[in-house]
């Protein structure tokens, strides 16, 4: 982060940014996006995990004939809507559509996550574009918040993300009644940033900004009433140093929650021929010689606009799902692939709008895509990066979730895939063939065709319903470290200490597969996930029992894991045979 940025000048940015979206309202979201990129959220491809209608208090008292604004409906759509893709990043329940309160005057469409406070907007403006916010507060009134739908998402996201993405440091009561004049020196040094008080859990907070750094001053009933987040560590200490200077050296500054993509650090390429993969997922067949003609990307296609639109687009290429057949009218031209300099992979059909939500993104450009479909296996995409992984997606498999990476170098400037199933990669040192085996490449095909057995859409986790589940389970599985340990915290929050969570019962088969046949770099974690799963209390409900005795049954074949050579392994299983007992 080396460019600076005053959020003390951010009320007046604002004004800009409405005035802008009141000329063009496809201007709407536009600051909201650049806010998110200054705190270092970054787009973490895929599909959107929640969804319009996936909120725990849909369709309650609903009046289908109210419309709705406009500008929530654009929100839920937008590329820019973190939500969309980590709600748990906010800590709040959506409903959709917006719910009639008892008295019919306020449509609420947000809900704090304890249900404390409320956020909605008049029935009586539900037909305007981007109307103003109310917030039910504790004393259960309803107060103006914001003075727009867009403004307000906007606030809620300076609310929740500087949290996760920034350094903080914090101040405490005692902090300011040992030394009052720290709140003087907030007022004079930092602005405020053009919002009004934030009303949740029984205090308002006013954000006030400075060099990268955004103070949070909460009023009311919050445990700390100052929170200072700061894009940088050092920004958050010059902070401190200004507000509370005889404390300021001592003051722990909390590092960010979120880690940003971890790249790899490889060679170019020095594949010679006879060589194999350690896990037999390929063997080199040739070095030095010129592929084929005729396959390989699309020269010229035109790119998916919205991925243009973001950034210059690198590598494109067609990807069918089926073997092609001239004669009959209804094959289409299949999928078209991008991939751009800022790392976004986007899928979608040919010829149709473009996908407007990535399939994928690491931190580093795409420098290469080719597609074919393999004889007697199905259609398969590959991808690489600059820093050198290329991962390849088994797209019969039903899905984009069962993938495989492949750090083969940096240099990687094309590649070329052929029906019967060989990899061409042309790196500094010219081409290398490189023989793939379906099976041993893909061995995540099995899961997800176990998971498929499974009802998700009607069994429950932690979170509601449990159709996130199995995609996170395969990600678990997944050859990049950062991804499978992703997978793993979100799979702990949606199924340990549910007792109701229907779904860990399902889940339990599918992540001792994973963990028995060693294809995922967080053997470890999944078996303290396990762990979790079996240590619930005995007896508190029918669920409950069950799912201990889900994973009691599998601790048998798990023992072949004593004695591995990961003293980590050792102790994740040590820790089940714990929970088991």
């Amino acid at each position: 982060m080396a460019q600076v940025i005053d959020y003390g000048g951010f009320a007046e940015r604002l004004r800009r940014a409405r005035e802008r979206a009141q000329a063009d309202p496809g201007q709407r979201w536009a600051l909201l996006g650049e806010v998110q990129r200054e705190w270092g959220y970054t787009d973490p491809g895929g599909d959107p995990v929640w969804r319009p209608g996936d909120g725990e208090n849909t369709d309650e008292g609903v009046d289908p004939s109210l419309p709705v604004p406009a500008a929530l409906g654009e929100w839920w759509e937008s590329p820019v809507n973190s939500f969309a893709y980590r709600p748990r990043l906010y800590w709040v329940h959506t409903q959709w559509p917006p719910a009639l309160t008892a008295d019919g005057r306020v449509c609420v469409f947000l809900s704090e996550y304890q249900y404390c406070n409320q956020w909605g907007y008049a029935v009586t403006e539900a037909g305007h574009q981007d109307p103003p916010v109310l917030v039910r507060t504790a004393e259960d009134t309803w107060h103006p918040q914001s003075v727009s739908l867009s403004v307000f998402l906007l606030h809620l996201a300076l609310e929740r993300l500087p949290g996760h993405f920034g350094h903080t440091a914090a101040l405490g009561h005692e902090d300011l009644e040992r030394d009052p004049a720290v709140l003087d020196r907030l007022r004079a040094a930092y602005p405020g940033m053009g919002l009004p008080p934030w009303h949740e859990l029984g205090a308002d907070a006013v954000l006030h900004g400075g060099p990268d750094v955004v103070i949070r001053h909460a009023r009311g009933e919050a445990d700390r009433p100052l929170l200072v987040y700061g894009r940088t560590r050092e920004a958050v200490e010059r902070a401190l140093a200004v507000l509370a200077p005889r404390v300021a050296a001592g003051r722990r500054v909390a590092p960010p929650e979120e880690e940003p993509d971890r790249l790899l650090e490889l060679p170019p390429p020095a594949l010679a021929e006879g060589q194999e993969d350690p896990w037999e997922r390929w063997r080199v067949l040739a070095a030095g010689a010129a592929p084929p003609g005729g396959a390989g990307p699309v020269d010229g296609g035109p790119a998916p606009a919205a991925a243009a639109a973001r950034s210059p687009v690198t590598a494109v290429t067609r990807a069918r799902t089926g073997p092609a057949d001239p004669a009959d009218p209804a094959d289409g031209p299949g999928l078209l692939v991008s991939g751009d300099a800022a790392g976004v992979l986007r899928i979608g059909p040919a010829g149709g709008p473009p996908a407007p939500r990535p399939l994928d993104r690491r931190g580093t450009a795409v420098t290469a895509l080719a597609s074919a479909v393999l004889t007697g296996h199905g259609p398969v995409l590959a991808a690489a990066w600059a820093d050198g992984l290329v991962r390849l997606w088994d797209l019969a498999a039903g899905g984009t979730d069962v993938a495989a990476d492949l750090p083969l170098g940096t240099g990687i400037a094309e590649l070329r895939l052929t029906g019967d199933g060989v990899l061409w990669v042309r790196g500094p040192g010219g081409w290398a063939a490189l023989r793939l085996d379906p099976v041993e490449l893909w061995v995540l095909r099995q899961v997800r065709e176990r998971a498929d057995r499974f009802p998700w859409d009607r069994l429950r986790c932690n979170r509601g319903w449990a159709h996130e589940v199995p995609s996170q389970i395969l990600r678990a599985g997944w050859d990049d470290v950062a991804v499978a340990e992703r997978a793993v915290r979100r799979l702990e929050e949606l199924l340990v200490h549910g007792y109701g969570a229907t779904a860990a019962r399902a889940a339990a088969p599918l992540l001792a597969i994973l963990v028995l046949n060693g294809w995922t770099p967080v053997r470890a974690r999944l078996l303290r996930l396990l762990a979790g799963l079996a240590g619930v209390r005995r007896g508190r409900s029918a669920e409950a029992d069950a799912q201990l005795e889900t994973v009691r049954a599998l601790l048998p074949a798990l023992r072949a894991l004593e004695g591995h050579p990961d003293p980590e392994v050792c102790a994740g299983l040590a820790e089940l045979e714990r929970a088991c007992a």
